[in-house]
């Protein structure tokens, strides 16, 4: 098992990693699209329009009736067509895959001390246990390919060798 000191680390990195990801959504969510003056409901507000004008028709053309599940039924469906709009759009920015190639990379980076602590600890439960590590088989597999070319051209050297000895021979 792993012992207190690398499960700290472990936590830290995992920790530093989040804070990251989270300044940098804080970033892209924080950007308004106006350049003079931010909004900050700018984000929210198609959504927030869309369902407030929804529910606005809706109690327009008939009044509030035992049916409301259906009316929220609609209003939710609505707001989900909303919001997959604008989350479209978001996404489909290039200040959006960007980000999205920032946090990757930034996962992979706090990823790749871990994903070595775990291999050392693999390979240690597999060394303990007397059992090949996946390097080991993929070393004796390869060595098994090479003797299979080896005996290949032996055979083949052999072979040519038997014919030009026929050919010698007087019949």
């Amino acid at each position: 098992m792993a012992d207190a000191g690398s499960a700290n680390e472990l936590f830290e990195l995992w920790r530093k990693q989040f804070e990251e990801g989270a300044q940098a959504w804080t970033r892209l969510v924080g950007q308004a699209p106006t350049p003079p003056a931010p909004d900050p409901t700018a984000f929210w507000r198609p959504v927030l329009d869309q369902g407030v004008q929804t529910w606005a028709k809706l109690f327009a053309q008939t009044p509030a009736t035992p049916e409301l599940l259906t009316q929220w039924k609609q209003f939710i469906d609505q707001w989900i067509e909303a919001w997959s709009k604008v989350l479209g759009q978001t996404m489909g920015t290039e200040q959006f895959a960007k980000l999205m190639g920032q946090s990757l990379d930034q996962f992979l980076v706090a990823q790749a001390p871990a994903k070595r602590a775990v291999d050392q600890q693999v390979e240690q439960a597999l060394q303990a246990l007397n059992l090949p590590s996946r390097s080991q088989l993929t070393a004796v597999a390869k060595q098994i390919v090479e003797l299979e070319d080896r005996i290949e051209r032996l055979e083949d050297s052999i072979a040519a060798a038997l014919r030009r000895l026929a050919a010698k021979e007087p019949t």
